[in-house]
C-alpha cells in the first residue's frame, strides 16, 4: 500500500532525477561542442601547415630553434661532465668470525 507521503517522496525523486539527467546532458553537449571546436580548430591548422609545405615555405623559426636547442644541450652535458667527480671506492669490510657452537667433528 502506498499512503500519500511515500508517493510524495517518489515524485520528489523523480523530479531530481530528471534535474539531474538534465545537467549531464547539457554538460555532455557543452564538452562534445567544445571536442568539435578544439578539432575543426586542429584542423585548420593541419590545412594551413599542409598549405605552407606545398608552397615550399619552411619554418624558419622552428629550425633555428632546433639550432638553439643543440647548442644548449651540448654545454649543458659539457657543464655536467665537468661536474663529475670520481668517488673514492670503498673499503672492504673485515671479515667477522661467527660466534657459538662450533661444529660437530666427523668421525
Amino acid at each position: 500500500m502506498a499512503t500519500s507521503f511515500k508517493n510524495k517522496a517518489v515524485e520528489e525523486l523523480r523530479k531530481t532525477k530528471n534535474e539531474q539527467r538534465e545537467l549531464e546532458a547539457s554538460a555532455h553537449a557543452q564538452s562534445v561542442a567544445a571536442k568539435y571546436a578544439k578539432n575543426v580548430a586542429n584542423e585548420k591548422r593541419i590545412a594551413d601547415k599542409m598549405a605552407r609545405i606545398e608552397k615550399g615555405e619552411e619554418p624558419v623559426a622552428v629550425v633555428q630553434l632546433a639550432e638553439v636547442e643543440v647548442a644548449v644541450v651540448k654545454e649543458v652535458v659539457e657543464e655536467a661532465v665537468e661536474e663529475v667527480v670520481e668517488k673514492p671506492k670503498a673499503k672492504a669490510k673485515p671479515v667477522i668470525k661467527k660466534k657459538g657452537r662450533p661444529a660437530k667433528a666427523k668421525k
